[in-house]
């Protein structure tokens, strides 16, 4: 790094953070994404279920709407 370049990714900014001696308050901005595969499936699936419940939820209350107008 020459005069008065700034660290321009986290990596640089890490090494200019323990360069200076203090390493404890470096935190990257961007945390990693998560790609677990399996947590991401299950959380397709509770999506998946609670939209279910909605859309039965919904189907009842227009059904009892449409029965209480009947009467």
């Amino acid at each position: 790094m020459g005069s008065g370049s700034r660290p321009n990714n986290a990596d640089d900014k890490m090494i200019a953070a323990i360069e200076r001696g203090d390493q404890g308050e470096f935190q990257d901005r961007k945390a990693p994404k998560n790609t677990d595969m399996k947590l991401i499936k299950e959380k397709e699936a509770r999506s998946a279920k609670s939209m279910g419940k909605t859309e039965r939820l919904k189907a009842l209350r227009l059904a009892a709407e449409k029965e209480g107008k009947a009467k």
